[in-house]
C-alpha cells in the first residue's frame, strides 16, 4: 500500500510543475487535497467526478499540462467529447517532461493497485494519439484492462480503436461489436465504420458512421470521421457538411479545419480555404499541422 501522505505530495509535486507562483500554505494544502481526491476518484472508476475536479483545478492553473491531460482522459472516458480540456495544447501532446512525469506517476499508482482496472486505463490514455502515439503501450494496458472488466464498453471501444490503427481490422470489428452490444454509442460506431470501412465494406462502414452522428449529433469526432471518409472517397460536397459541423462544435479541432480547407480550395472558394489555414495558425502555431499551415498560406499568398 503506498503511504497516502507520501502519495499525496507526490501528486501535488506532479502538478505544479511549470507554475511561477507559490501557493499560501493553505491554498497548497487545498489542491494536495483535491489531488488525492482525483486519485481516489480514479481508483473507482468514478470518472465524471474526476473529470469536474480536475476542470475545477485546471480553472486555476490554466497552463497545468499534466492535470489538464488527467482532466482529457477523464472527458474521453465519460463521452464528453465537444468539450476536450487538452484543446489548449498542440497535437501530439508537445510537452514531453510533463508526459514523462504523467507516466511515471500513473506507473506508481498502478505498481500499487496492479489489478485495478481504472488504473490500467489511465496509464493506457497516456499512449494515445494524443500522448506519446505508442500503440503497442495502449495495447498491453487495455488488455489488461479488458481481462478484469471484460464488459467496460470504453475499454472494448479504446482497444478496437487501437487495433484498427495497427490494421487488425477483424480483430477491431469483433471488439467494437462487443462494445456497442454492451452499450452503443457514437463513438464506438466511428471506430467500427471506420474499421469495416478499411476492410473493404465501403457501404457498410458509411452506414455506422452515419448511425455514429444519428446516435449523438454532437459529437464532433463522429462528424468529423464521417467527412473525412466522404473526402477519402472523394465525395468532397458531402465531407463539407460533416466536417463543418465538427468545427462548430469543436472549434480548436485542427485536423478537420485542415481538411476542410481542402474541400474550399478545390471547389474553388480560396478565400475560405486561407480562412481555414489562418485559424489552425492561431489555434496551434508550433504544431506539425501548423507549420504545414503556414507554408500552405505561404504558397497560396495569404
Amino acid at each position: 500500500m503506498v503511504n497516502r501522505t507520501y502519495l499525496a505530495v507526490l501528486i501535488a509535486g506532479l502538478f505544479h510543475i511549470g507554475m511561477t507562483t507559490v501557493l499560501p500554505a493553505q491554498e497548497e494544502k487545498n489542491t494536495s487535497d483535491s489531488l488525492q481526491t482525483i486519485v481516489n476518484l480514479i481508483q473507482r472508476g468514478e470518472w465524471r467526478s474526476v473529470l469536474d475536479t480536475a476542470r475545477e483545478l485546471a480553472a486555476k492553473d490554466a497552463n497545468n499540462a499534466p492535470l489538464l491531460y488527467v482532466a482529457d482522459v477523464a472527458a474521453n472516458v465519460v463521452g464528453d467529447y465537444n468539450q476536450p480540456p487538452l484543446g489548449k495544447f498542440d497535437f501530439p501532446f508537445s510537452d514531453n517532461q510533463a508526459m514523462q512525469t504523467l507516466q511515471s506517476w500513473a506507473g506508481k499508482l498502478l505498481d500499487a493497485h496492479p489489478r485495478n482496472s481504472n488504473l490500467l486505463i489511465l496509464n493506457g490514455m497516456l499512449h494515445t494519439p494524443v500522448g506519446d502515439g505508442n500503440a503497442l503501450q495502449l495495447i498491453k494496458y487495455f488488455e489488461q484492462a479488458r481481462s478484469i472488466a471484460p464488459k467496460d464498453n470504453f475499454v472494448l471501444e479504446i482497444l478496437g480503436a487501437a487495433y484498427g490503427e495497427q490494421g487488425k481490422f477483424t480483430l477491431a470489428i469483433e471488439t467494437l461489436e462487443k462494445a456497442i452490444d454492451i452499450r452503443p454509442t457514437s463513438n464506438g460506431y466511428s471506430n467500427l465504420g471506420v474499421a469495416v470501412y478499411k476492410q473493404g465494406k465501403v457501404s457498410t462502414g458509411e452506414q455506422y458512421l452515419k448511425k455514429a452522428v444519428e446516435l449523438n449529433a454532437r459529437d464532433a469526432g463522429a462528424w468529423f470521421m464521417l467527412g473525412t471518409y466522404y473526402l477519402e472517397r472523394k465525395r468532397m460536397q458531402e465531407a463539407k457538411q460533416p466536417l463543418e459541423k465538427a468545427v462548430r462544435l469543436v472549434p480548436k479541432m485542427v485536423q478537420a479545419r485542415w481538411n476542410l480547407g481542402g474541400i474550399y480550395f478545390y471547389s474553388g472558394q480560396r478565400s475560405k480555404a486561407i480562412e481555414q489555414l489562418k485559424k489552425i495558425i492561431s489555434i496551434a502555431p508550433d504544431s506539425p499541422m501548423g507549420r504545414q499551415a503556414k507554408q500552405m498560406l505561404t504558397e497560396l499568398g495569404g
